[in-house]
């Protein structure tokens, strides 16, 4: 039961989600306190609203439109455009885009680099990869660095495209 529930909560898209519930729950039920400030705060914001937006456009661009059963396809929409979608939809409606400057991106690296961390640490003791192209067993760790530097220059110009036009629609 530990090591399928390690398993599951091993995924960026799981995590993320599970991110934005926390973001969202902190608003909403302790509107007033310092941490919900801190969520609410311009840059935390769109940060996470930047996170969630990878894990859909990642998913729908490495993996495609995948044959599910609608109970698995149900749970992927949910996790990779839903919510995707609503925080996007939140954020662009209701909070601050302003003050976001280009000097934020190396602190909004940090959630996606230390994932690409934990994932190889965690794959290598347990021989687990959650996610294929992340496999150093079976890709080697040429291939699987090449990999992670190829998603960090995409994160990298993802960040930089988000944070350019959340500065022309502010």
């Amino acid at each position: 039961m530990f090591l399928a529930t390690w398993k599951y909560f091993s995924y960026y898209t799981i995590l993320t989600n599970l991110l934005v519930f926390i973001w969202i729950s902190v608003q909403v039920f302790y509107p007033h306190s310092n941490f919900a400030l801190f969520a609410l705060d311009h840059n935390v914001s769109a940060a996470v609203t930047f996170y969630i937006l990878t894990v859909g456009l990642a998913n729908y661009l490495l993996y495609g439109w995948q044959v599910l059963t609608l109970p698995n396809r149900i749970y992927d929409l949910l996790v990779h455009a839903v919510t995707p979608i609503l925080t996007f939809c939140y954020w662009f409606f209701y909070l601050s885009k302003i003050q976001l400057t280009y000097e934020y991106i190396p602190y909004w690296l940090i959630y996606p680099l230390t994932y690409a961390v934990y994932t190889t640490v965690h794959g290598n003791w347990t021989k687990f990869y959650p996610y294929d192209f992340t496999n150093i067993d079976v890709l080697g760790a040429k291939k699987v660095a090449l990999n992670a530097f190829s998603l960090s220059v995409g994160v990298l110009l993802g960040a930089s495209a988000f944070v350019f036009v959340s500065k022309n629609i502010g």
